[in-house]
């Protein structure tokens, strides 16, 4: 008699086992399309804060320089050049025997986008930040591409209109580029510095 209520103990045990691992499939399979979470898993790298990502690319390969230039001004020789992050800085020396007159040139660097994203919506600001004796006649830039795609390279062309009437005081200018990046403007720093 006792053999007979553990086997019927065990049996409803088992019936009961059974028909909750019976409806827990049931509904998972009824669920299990509200249940799928739609998205897109990325591998793409996020970049915070507001500097455009780039890659310096060497333009004058002779002298290990990432510029060059379209003309040159007697006495205004290159002094030293850095390229931090997203900044450029240029910085050129005005000699003791610079003359007067007015010259115009156009400085070139070039970067590379080596992210897997394209950068859109380029844009260029250029400004005088510093004009001693009112040196700095006027500054423009352009870019040679509105949109990079990864891997590929842009120019910034940064063109500096100047009359140096004597090497005394100093003068910068700065480009701005903007490109959107991960749905966010982005920046990247072009700085000429003429110093004595």
């Amino acid at each position: 008699m006792q053999n007979t209520n553990i086997k019927k103990r065990l049996f409803a045990i088992g019936c009961i086992v059974f028909t909750y691992i019976l409806f827990m499939g049931i509904g998972y399979a009824f669920f299990s399309e509200s249940l799928t979470i739609n998205g897109v898993a990325s591998t793409v790298d996020y970049y915070q804060g507001d500097k455009l990502p780039v890659e310096a690319i060497i333009r004058d390969t002779e002298n290990n320089r990432y510029y060059t230039a379209d003309a040159e001004k007697n006495h205004v020789v290159f002094d030293s050049e850095s390229w931090q992050d997203d900044t450029y800085n240029l910085i050129m020396k005005k000699e003791v025997g610079v003359v007067i007159g007015e010259k115009t040139i156009t400085y070139v660097v070039t970067f590379k986008n080596p992210t897997t994203t394209t950068f859109t919506n380029g844009t260029i600001n250029a400004e005088i930040t510093k004009n001693t004796n009112n040196h700095i006649k006027e500054v423009s830039g352009s870019l040679s591409k509105k949109e990079i795609s990864p891997g590929e390279q842009a120019d910034v062309l940064f063109t500096i209109r100047s009359n140096f009437l004597t090497n005394y005081g100093e003068d910068s200018v700065k480009a701005t580029i903007t490109y959107t990046y991960q749905n966010k403007p982005r920046y990247f720093y072009f700085i000429v510095d003429y110093i004595n």
